[in-house]
């Protein structure tokens, strides 16, 4: 019965989406991306508009979702030995700086690296910047780090 609740309501959801303005909400994208266009954001919801297997297997992991297990990995954040990349936007209203820097105390190897101008969902320039971020990131020896 929950698990219908909810593909009912994702399904709605998705449907209100059609429309650029809903999609500006702050419970939408307005809140985690900045100065992402109508047709940028409607290509984020496209293929959920367009499929029912998309929106039921979205209906199903949010009817299943449990803070549990982020809660469960985030503990054992200090046994990762590898290097790690944190890029954070510092303006994010959703995504706070100060979970930032929990993050950054929770891994033994860390580097936390500021994209400016940004919020969670990068669009265009500040995408670009973030992916030259993480090339060259990975191009690092991870003795390095």
């Amino acid at each position: 019965m929950a698990a219908a609740r909810v593909r009912e309501r994702s399904s709605r959801s998705c449907s209100r989406l059609r429309w650029p303005a809903a999609r500006r909400l702050p419970l939408a994208y307005g809140w985690v991306s900045k100065r992402a266009d109508a047709q940028l954001t409607r290509s984020w919801i496209e293929p959920a508009l367009q499929s029912a297997a998309i929106r039921r297997d979205a209906a199903s992991f949010l009817s299943q979702a449990s803070k549990r297990y982020t809660l469960e990995a985030a503990e054992r954040f200090s046994e990762f030995k590898k290097p790690v990349l944190l890029a954070w936007a510092p303006e994010d209203r959703f995504f706070k700086m100060d979970l930032a820097k929990r993050l950054e105390r929770a891994f033994p190897d860390v580097r936390l690296e500021l994209i400016e101008d940004s919020y969670t969902f990068r669009a265009h320039r500040p995408a670009r910047a973030h992916a030259e971020l993480i090339a060259a990131f990975a191009r690092e020896p991870a003795l390095a780090h």
